[in-house]
């Protein structure tokens, strides 16, 4: 999950939201559905195959990007215990996830020595529609949320004064679980077109979602607006010309954030990662009744802690979700 991931790309291949469609709104459906199901069968992608079972090697592109870049990943081939890790997260996916991941995902590997946690990567050219790999370390099969997203958060803070100490408790489940909602998101995101930024004829495309989503937020993709700019929050690692924080700066850091509509430091790195970082952990609290909580220890006793679910800023976005859990994209 880092920021040289690629860009996450809009497709045109959108399900109708409403019953009742023009003529021409119908046809077009059909279109965009005949077009899917072509890009499907050029690349093997059976819609029809769970999830799970889509485990595949990672493709060379992707192996060749780490290569280039002086790194060595190899593949891991999963056992049983790590097939039923992969299932369960699949299995915790919301409704709109399994059924967009269902017709774009179109496989998922896992390398050893890998430098970051993911990387998402569309493998269609110049197809309209888009078909995804996400490609995991394999170390977080075998680590907790907890273990996991504290290591994450820790490297936004240098190495300082041992008196103080940053941990996330976020409960047991696998990490892959949450991962795997992050990074699904994303196949969510490029696939419907949620934050979509493509032009038609120089003109922006008309998006109500994520109108909505960025409104006195987001400037753009990447520029949070001018009140979140002086918070203290908004320059860690994850921003342009952020830095990493000193340890003694750690509370008044998640006080800022608490003052923000974002979940996480991570969330302020783009639109496409606050999204990702709201659904996740909603989904990990709200739907999955696990904790997030992130907690600043000083001289081992409790000094500040912070719940991103309870903040009024993050609850007033909650609703903007609800797509996610309908019967219908």
């Amino acid at each position: 999950m880092k920021k040289s991931r690629i860009c996450f790309l809009s497709c045109l291949f959108i399900l109708s939201q409403f019953a009742s469609q023009s003529f021409a709104q119908r046809g077009k459906q059909v279109d965009n559905t005949k077009i899917l199901r072509s890009v499907q069968k050029k690349y093997g992608l059976d819609p029809d195959q769970p999830l799970e079972k889509r485990i595949e090697k990672t493709p060379d592109s992707v192996i060749k990007m780490f290569r280039d870049a002086g790194m060595s990943p190899t593949a891991h081939i999963l056992t049983e215990e790590e097939i039923n890790i992969v299932a369960a997260a699949v299995a915790a996916l919301p409704p709109l996830h399994r059924r967009v991941l269902k017709q774009h995902l179109k496989s998922i590997s896992f390398l050893d020595n890998m430098p970051n946690t993911a990387l998402t990567a569309p493998i269609t050219n110049k197809e309209s529609a888009k078909l995804y790999h996400i490609t995991f370390r394999a170390g977080i099969l075998h680590q907790s949320i907890s273990d996991w997203v504290t290591g994450k958060e820790r490297t936004c803070f240098a190495v300082g004064d041992s008196t103080i100490s940053i941990s996330i408790q976020a409960g047991l489940l696998s990490a892959l679980t949450y991962v795997m909602l992050h990074e699904g998101t994303h196949v969510v995101d490029g696939s419907v077109g949620l934050l979509s930024t493509d032009t038609i004829q120089g003109r922006p495309v008309a998006n109500q979602f994520r109108d909505k989503f960025a409104k006195n937020i987001w400037g753009n993709f990447r520029l949070p607006v001018w009140q979140f700019a002086d918070s203290l929050a908004a320059k860690s690692i994850f921003r342009p010309s952020g830095r990493r924080f000193a340890l003694n700066e750690a509370e008044r850091v998640y006080k800022g954030l608490a003052q923000m509509p974002f979940v996480s430091l991570y969330s302020t790195a783009s639109w496409h990662e606050d999204l990702a970082e709201l659904l996740t952990i909603y989904h990990l609290t709200k739907v999955l009744h696990q904790p997030f909580q992130v907690v600043v220890t000083k001289n081992g006793r409790q000094d500040y802690r912070f719940e991103p679910m309870s903040s009024p800023a993050v609850k007033h976005r909650v609703e903007q979700l609800e797509r996610f859990y309908r019967n219908t994209n």
